[in-house]
């Protein structure tokens, strides 16, 4: 058994107090997975310049879509706010069990 993790996508800019829902399509679904979020700050100026982020993961919801028709969708929503005080970005990650 081995754990494995990649980025699954990053978002450029979300604004202090925001929420963004990141839509991941086909996860490796049949397995232990988790989600986290890396803040990534601003560049700073200055001797003493100063930067920080915080970003949290509020909600994780999986669908399964069955359909006879077009066939079996499955997708996860990770709903990622900034809960600090300026605009950030941040990358997002899963890691699963193998």
């Amino acid at each position: 058994m081995s754990i494995s993790k990649q980025k699954i996508g990053s978002v450029a800019s979300l604004a202090a107090g925001s929420t963004y829902n990141f839509q991941w399509n086909n996860p490796p679904w049949d397995t232990v997975l988790g989600y986290f979020a890396y803040p990534v700050t601003p560049h700073v100026s200055g001797p003493h310049g100063a930067a920080n982020g915080t970003v949290e993961i509020t909600k994780v919801e999986c669908t399964h879509i069955r359909d006879n028709y077009s066939g079996d969708k499955k997708f996860v929503t990770i709903s990622v706010k900034n809960n600090g005080s300026v605009a950030i970005g941040f990358d997002l990650w899963e890691s699963w069990i193998s």
